[in-house]
């Protein structure tokens, strides 16, 4: 009986290392699974389309329509540059257009009459040459004209600035009487008939998390409390951002009408999400006073 109470003590002496290890190691690691979670993250409105504005020609203002904050129609004129020197130039091209038809004609008239000569062999192969390059040459110039012309006025209907689509005038570069050039910006528009939020994630979360198109996610804004809306999921980023490392996700949500929530305001999205794969969180070992674990 002594001799197998001995062994007994024995083998529990072995042990103890081996269930003291288990135990640590199920009190450092705790995993946690749970069908469903809820997480939300600080967010920005933005305009769903935004542009900056500019001419496509220069001159003089003669005439700026719309101001900041002006709501605007698609094809509404914005701003008006003098179209004096345009029409001169089309004016001075329909003139020049003119005579080369005229010598087209002239030279048409030429050709047609060396075809019926040569086709008789009554005159020789060098005159029918130059008579149909005459004509091929007065051909080219009546085309080349007619190209000009057409530039002439594109340029004069770009005197004219018009807004791309329906939005808000949001930021106004240039005043009337200015001379401004091409490809300066004098308008910044957007359109917030239908607005965005954009919220950034961490890489974990961006593994871990599907992704699709017209995923809904609840929206609030500080700005406006006891309210909500719900948007949908349209873009991400498949790169991470190079300072944060975080992904950049859009979710858009029709404007609503009797408030007005405006780009740069703050926002929380709250997206509920399925995740079958448990979560696990290091514990941190933690020792007595006596050095022993814990």
């Amino acid at each position: 009986m002594h001799k197998q109470t001995t062994i007994l003590f024995v083998l529990l002496f072995l042990l103890l290392p081996v269930a003291s290890a288990v135990a640590a190691d199920t009190a450092s690691k705790l995993q946690i699974r749970s069908s469903s979670f809820n997480q939300s993250y600080p967010g920005t409105v933005i305009a769903s389309r935004q542009a900056k504005l500019a001419f496509r020609v220069g001159g003089p203002l003669i005439k700026v329509a719309v101001k900041p904050g002006d709501k605007v129609k698609k094809g509404q004129l914005l701003m008006q540059i003098d179209p004096r020197d345009f029409n001169d130039s089309i004016h001075v091209l329909e003139a020049q257009l003119a005579g080369a038809e005229s010598q087209q004609d002239r030279a048409q008239r030429d050709f047609d009459r060396a075809q019926t000569l040569f086709d008789q062999h009554v005159s020789a192969t060098a005159d029918f040459d130059r008579a149909r390059s005459a004509f091929d040459s007065a051909f080219s110039g009546v085309q080349s004209i007619k190209a000009q012309l057409q530039i002439a006025r594109h340029k004069l209907k770009d005197t004219k600035l018009l807004a791309p689509y329906a939005g808000v005038i949001t930021t106004q570069s240039a005043e009337n009487y200015e001379m401004v050039t091409p490809g300066k910006e004098v308008f910044a528009i957007q359109d917030i008939s239908t607005l965005e939020v954009e919220i950034k994630i961490p890489e974990n979360e961006m593994a871990r998390r599907p992704l699709k198109k017209g995923a809904q996610v609840n929206v609030e804004l500080p700005a406006i409390s006891n309210r909500s809306f719900t948007a949908k999921l349209v873009e991400w980023n498949t790169a991470a951002d190079p300072v944060t490392r975080t992904y950049a996700l859009r979710f858009s949500f029709a404007a609503p009408t009797d408030v007005n929530v405006l780009p740069g305001m703050t926002a929380e999205v709250s997206i509920i999400g399925i995740d079958g794969q448990p979560s696990s969180y290091y514990i941190p070992e933690q020792k007595n006073a006596s050095g022993t674990t814990m």
